[in-house]
């Protein structure tokens, strides 16, 4: 599946960025342990329904009807939900210093952890197994590439058949193999669209995921946020290995002498020599 997902991956001098507020800061240096929120409990509600969305619009394209009605009926419109109840996602972000992360990971008591990320990844792949990961993908004409390169080249090649003759096949026996695991792959792979697709308005997050999967629901934890609970699963890194730490930015209206100090001391505490930076955004108080 890897081989055919259209997903960006950082390259060998990207950092990645993890904004948090200060005591979830000091947790994350302290035990190198990250919170990955299951998917259906993310901020934009809307993202795991978006992918049919796209879908529909590729499949609106296509000039023979009954390929439309059948994609629609028999696919689009029939995604389990299920295949996604035990996904978590871990969420960086390629910015350094960014105003709507900041407003809303805690622009007064927030913190920019700035890791190493390819360094960051492999710790984390060795200590628990990363089911995928990648840039998440905000354009409209993108997010329709990825589907259409996946209904027309990508699945006809790994099922043997032509996009046509795979259409032709669903039209006569939508119950048969050829279409039986054409469906099946294309579930799987919208599903997994579904977690790296997200609607224009949010690009400016600039967001990189981590995906874990959990079949074992005895490690689901829970947490308060907003009045309700929210489950997550505990991601640790190599234990082996030093946190590929890169740099700390404090959040705009944390400018206080003393939260970069302590900082600093903290770090100092914990055997860390990394930059500890203001962010350089301005707000009025």
């Amino acid at each position: 599946m890897k081989k055919y997902l259209n997903l960006d991956r950082i390259s060998e001098n990207q950092n990645l960025y993890h904004y948090t507020q200060c005591m979830s800061a000091a947790s994350i240096l302290k035990t190198g342990v990250f919170y990955a929120t299951k998917s259906s409990f993310l901020n934009d509600t809307n993202e795991m329904d978006y992918v049919s969305h796209v879908a529909h619009h590729v499949v609106d394209r296509i000039q023979e009807e009954s390929w439309r009605n059948m994609l629609s009926r028999e696919i689009i419109d029939t995604m389990e939900e299920v295949k996604r109840h035990d996904t978590f996602v871990l969420s960086f972000s390629l910015d350094r210093d960014n105003i709507t992360l900041w407003s809303e990971f805690g622009d007064q008591t927030g913190y920019n952890l700035g890791f190493h990320g390819t360094d960051l990844i492999s710790s984390i792949d060795n200590a628990q197994k990363i089911y995928y990961h990648g840039r998440v993908i905000y354009a409209l004409s993108e997010q329709e590439k990825c589907i259409r390169e996946l209904l027309r080249d990508e699945l006809p090649s790994k099922v043997g058949m032509s996009f046509e003759k795979i259409m032709q096949a669903g039209i006569t026996d939508p119950d048969g193999r050829e279409f039986s695991v054409y469906r099946k792959k294309l579930q799987k792979a919208l599903n997994i669209y579904a977690l790296f697709f997200k609607q224009p308005e949010f690009g400016a997050e600039n967001e990189y995921r981590l995906i874990f999967r959990n079949p074992d629901k005895s490690t689901i934890h829970y947490r308060e946020k907003g009045g309700f609970l929210l489950p997550y699963i505990e991601i640790r890194m190599d234990q082996k290995k030093r946190m590929p730490l890169a740099q700390i930015m404090i959040a705009p209206k944390n400018h206080v002498d003393l939260a970069r100090k302590g900082m600093v001391q903290y770090l100092e505490q914990l055997g860390y020599d990394v930059p500890v930076d203001l962010s350089s955004i301005k707000l009025r108080y």
